[in-house]
């Protein structure tokens, strides 16, 4: 089975078990301080930003919370229901961020937060090219990535008894994957993250 379907088959089965174990974990504030920079970086009153990989939603719920204009996709059904069930104020839709519905230059800013850690490398380029296309000019893609090397599926505590697919990257891997994009800054998260180092970064439209 592809490596994306798979992964998200196991958020189908589990998709409130895991809510609730990473509702429990994590570094919730370093995640909002990371949202609030992002924020920052925008320079602009009404950004329209999309969530990518928005999960249960806590994220999107974040951004609305602020008054931003804020959509949050994901490719479970699973995590779509439990989503529109939390937040029913936030705009929730079952979508593949690499290939979305949206217009050429909707959104002022991309996120994707814990979504791409599930992308397999040869599919990373799919991802980057449809967050170009639904950017407006100079827009900024916002991701964090676990810190490491290679690929494949795994057990983690999360989701203890499914294995879904994980991608690693060093930051310097990072910069060297993406075409289409320049790495404007990055910030390391200063704990581990269920066990996982994350990096955070923020990026503009430059590569041809």
């Amino acid at each position: 089975m592809d490596p994306i379907k798979k992964t998200i088959k196991s958020y189908e089965e589990k998709g409130e078990k895991y809510c609730d174990r990473t509702s429990e974990g994590g570094d919730r504030e370093f995640q909002e301080k990371m949202m609030d920079k992002t924020l920052r970086v925008l320079k602009t009153n009404k950004p329209r930003i999309i969530d990518l990989g928005c999960g249960d939603g806590r994220d999107t719920a974040y951004f609305r919370e602020k008054g931003l204009d804020v959509t949050g996709i994901d490719l479970s059904k699973e995590m779509i229901s439990i989503a529109r069930k939390k937040y029913p104020d936030c705009t929730f839709l079952q979508m593949d961020m690499r290939d979305t519905i949206f217009p050429d230059d909707t959104f002022t800013c991309a996120w994707a937060s814990a979504s791409l850690i599930h992308i397999p490398k040869k599919e990373l380029s799919h991802v980057e090219k449809e967050v170009y296309r639904i950017l407006e000019p100079g827009g900024l893609f916002v991701f964090n990535f676990k810190i490491g090397e290679g690929e494949g599926y795994e057990k983690t505590e999360t989701m203890e008894d499914q294995k879904r697919y994980f991608s690693y990257y060093t930051l310097d891997e990072m910069k060297k994957s993406l075409n289409l994009f320049d790495i404007i800054d990055s910030e390391k998260c200063p704990t581990k993250v269920f066990d996982s180092e994350f990096i955070y970064c923020w990026a503009r439209p430059g590569k041809r």
